[in-house]
């Protein structure tokens, strides 16, 4: 008998000689459990025993990999249902907004400067607060570190650069806050600086934004500090910002290194304009459009935080930033000419309209009688808080009647009677959409859609013209225009609709709606001022991110 034949067997232990247990293997195994010897017997229990275990053994693997394949599909079920929840809570909340702050926090290759700003938010800002930071693309970790860090940063770390105003409106689109703060990453706030702030903003319905002073900055926003390194600021900080409504005064500009506003605000503005490369001139833009909706700004004195100073810009280079800020400053000027005049001018024409408006209403409510009405003013309702009677404007106001509006999802709209109107027929031809933002849509009242082709255009419609309005001036409507310019002014263009002749802000503005100077028809100084005026038209703000 050979040694491997009698190896397998070596487990049974008892006195029985290697050639018995070989001959009872084989009896066992010829009998195959029939016959009653306790020998074959014990072979067959053995052999029997050995196979139950394997089948147990396989039973076993089985139930465990069912098992796991069941735990498996039960994971994933969990996890589905999960995202879905998560999708569905994120966007019923989407619109929900809470009782604090959101600090956006553009920035780019600035890590150390960065971490730096928010250290100090973290430390001197009680106030509920949530952290943006919009990382442009940085290629020096920042996105990185600021996830390390936690806390209540959020964190958008963007593919690509795109510059001051991009970043800052991918915050602005992620902001949850009642109010929001835009804030450089080279500065450091202090002790107080948002309270303060908050106070003076509160402190007139009139103020719109607001901003601190600073150690480095353009304009009337810097003061004299008596330090020259950080370490001897903070103390000087926090004597300086001890709180003083005699320091809040109204001013005509606020840099956008430090800009504190409402939601409410930000939805009537609207985004900044991204068509401003990299930086510079497009908080100035933003202003003038904050201006222009009829509210004032504001400095508050008594809030200080520390400015590096334009380390972003800087890292260009000279001659890296001279092209950029050339560049913003020449679209700056094309899109508004002279902004100051057209504040002013905008200033005069709400003053008319409100001052109508107010006696309109206050005729309204002295001639009701009814019941309801006099409920109405019982309880406390003023005229002065409707939509048509408010002090301020949205962007949408000074957007011209009948342009074609798309967003970003490609529903296109067409502005008439001052509402939006849904177009649930094809663009037609030769017309392209401007695509605006969603709050500047949404800021405009909704009105029935347009289902036909004949609900866009009218006998008396200029076929070239990019908008769905004609003249409804009889004494205008024998021309056929509804784009018109003086005979002695023929670089300013008008849009007449409505009975009302609304001016281009500028040559750029009018080319941002589609018109040129093929749509322009002259006609006499006498004819035009016989026109009552409405408000003018300006650019809607370029918009480079698809997201918005």
């Amino acid at each position: 008998m050979k040694k491997s034949e009698i190896q397998p067997h070596r487990v049974r232990k008892n006195s029985q000689s290697s050639l018995q247990k070989s001959s009872q293997l084989r009896v066992g195994t010829q009998l195959s459990g029939s016959h009653p010897h306790r020998t074959g017997t014990s072979a067959k229990v053995f052999l029997h025993a050995a196979g139950g275990r394997n089948r147990r053994n396989a039973s076993r693997k089985g139930k465990r990999s069912h098992r796991i394949l069941r735990n498996t599909k039960l994971y994933k079920q969990g996890y589905n249902r999960g995202y879905e929840d998560g999708v569905l809570q994120g966007q019923n909340s989407f619109g929900i907004v809470f009782e604090g702050v959101s600090i956006i926090i553009p920035t780019y290759n600035q890590r150390d400067y960065v971490l730096q700003c928010v250290s100090s938010i973290e430390k001197y800002t009680p106030a509920p607060y949530e952290i943006i930071v919009v990382d442009n693309a940085s290629q020096d970790g920042t996105a990185d570190a600021l996830l390390r860090k936690g806390g209540m940063v959020r964190v958008a770390a963007l593919d690509e650069n795109r510059g001051f105003a991009g970043g800052v409106n991918q915050g602005l689109m992620m902001a949850k806050g009642r109010h929001i703060v835009v804030l450089n990453n080279d500065t450091l706030v202090t002790p107080g600086w948002l309270e303060n702030m908050m106070t003076c903003l509160n402190s007139d319905p009139q103020i719109g934004v607001v901003g601190p002073v600073t150690n480095y900055i353009g304009g009337d926003q810097q003061i004299e500090v008596p330090y020259r390194e950080v370490e001897e600021m903070w103390s000087f900080a926090a004597n300086h910002n001890r709180p003083d409504a005699e320091k809040h005064r109204v001013t005509d500009r606020l840099v956008g290194f430090c800009w504190l506003f409402s939601r409410d605000l930000f939805e009537r503005v609207g985004y900044l304009d991204e068509g401003y490369a990299v930086g510079n001139f497009e908080d100035d833009d933003w202003i003038v459009r904050v201006r222009m909706l009829g509210y004032q700004l504001a400095v508050a004195g008594d809030a200080f935080i520390h400015h590096f100073g334009s380390v972003s810009m800087k890292a260009l280079g000279e001659q890296d930033f001279n092209t950029v800020n050339k560049s913003n400053e020449q679209l700056y000027s094309q899109k508004w000419g002279d902004p100051q005049a057209l504040i002013l001018e905008t200033s005069r024409l709400a003053q008319t309209q409100y001052s109508y408006s107010q006696t309109r209403a206050q005729a309204s409510v002295s001639s009701s009688v009814g019941k309801g009405e006099r409920h109405q003013r019982a309880a406390g309702f003023s005229s002065e808080n409707s939509p048509a009677t408010s002090p301020f404007r949205r962007s949408g106001d000074f957007y011209p009647e009948g342009a074609f509006l798309v967003d970003l999802k490609g529903d296109v709209y067409v502005l008439r009677g001052d509402q939006r109107r849904k177009l649930n027929v094809p663009v037609p031809r030769g017309i392209s959409p401007v695509l605006v933002a969603k709050p500047d849509l949404l800021g405009i009242p909704a009105g029935e859609p347009l289902v036909s082709a004949g609900d866009i255009w009218n006998e008396s419609h200029e076929p070239d013209l990019p908008f769905a309005v004609a003249s409804s001036d009889p004494d205008m409507a024998t021309m056929h225009a509804s784009i018109v310019a003086a005979a002695d002014a023929p670089e300013v263009w008008y849009l007449v609709t409505e009975g009302k002749r609304r001016k281009f802000v500028s040559t750029y503005a009018a080319e941002r709606w589609g018109i040129s100077s093929r749509h322009v028809h002259q006609i006499s100084t006498e004819q035009l001022h016989s026109i009552p005026e409405g408000w003018p038209i300006i650019a809607p703000p370029q918009l480079l991110n698809q997201d918005l």
